[in-house]
């Protein structure tokens, strides 16, 4: 079992690489915009040491453009092409496949949040946590949330052209409705609910609690902990339906 998750994370990654123009922008590209966001504000306020809570801020945004976009939009293509089907019929099983996206998913999300790390640490002479160790294994958690809940809402589609709208969407919603991007005070009270569902703005506030160490809300892990079972039940039931 062990050696099939090799060969198949091996293969996965090959792939992977295979595509510059598509694989390039995934490694190149968060350390180029964390690069010129970082000069701009820098340039702006006069300073850039006490930037430091942006890079979880950044660090999630990556893992979510990576996880959703990149691996969510590949599993539902694969599934589509018949590719899963292929591989379970052979000595592969659904979960080593599930596996492989696990793999590549945490390995890339690292690397981009070492990339905008190193970025802020040596050009911007950044101030970092002093709780790096339990940050990155907080992040890791956040890490697989992102990933479960990427793989069990695109498992709800059939094809590519039926993922498509949500997928614009998601990305929309995550963008202005969980402060990564854009600051989430000023949203009307009648429109407060969609921030408070939405749970990349409760990843963000627990990745924030953990680096500035000002303790991580209750309410936060409880609503996380919800979402995983929701991602769970919607996996149990698709699975039912003896789809790959």
């Amino acid at each position: 079992m062990n050696k099939s998750l090799f060969k198949l994370s091996k293969y996965d990654f090959i792939v992977f690489f295979r595509e510059p123009f598509f694989a390039l922008p995934i490694l190149v590209l968060p350390g180029i915009f964390f690069f010129v966001f970082m000069k701009i504000f820098s340039e702006q306020i006069g300073g850039s040491e006490n930037f430091g809570p942006y890079i979880p801020i950044y660090a999630l945004l990556i893992s979510f453009l990576v996880l959703f976009f990149n691996i969510g939009l590949q599993y539902v293509t694969e599934k589509e092409r018949g590719i899963h089907k292929r591989l379970v019929l052979s000595s592969i099983s659904i979960y080593q496949i599930i596996f492989t996206y696990v793999i590549r998913g945490v390995i890339l999300s690292l690397l981009g949040f070492v990339e905008i790390l190193l970025i802020g640490i040596f050009v911007f002479n950044t101030k970092v946590t002093d709780h790096m160790f339990l940050f990155v294994l907080t992040f890791i958690v956040m890490i697989g949330i992102t990933l479960l809940f990427s793989l069990s809402t695109h498992n709800l589609f059939k094809n590519s052209r039926q993922v498509l709208p949500y997928t614009i969407i998601m990305f929309q919603y995550v963008l202005f409705g969980s402060g990564l991007m854009f600051p989430t005070d000023g949203i009307p009270s009648y429109l407060k609910f969609l921030v408070d569902i939405n749970p990349f703005y409760h990843m963000k506030e627990v990745l924030l609690g953990v680096w500035n160490w000002t303790g991580v809300d209750l309410v936060n892990i409880l609503y996380l902990a919800f979402i995983v079972l929701l991602c769970f039940g919607l996996i149990f039931i698709k699975s039912r339906s003896k789809e790959y």
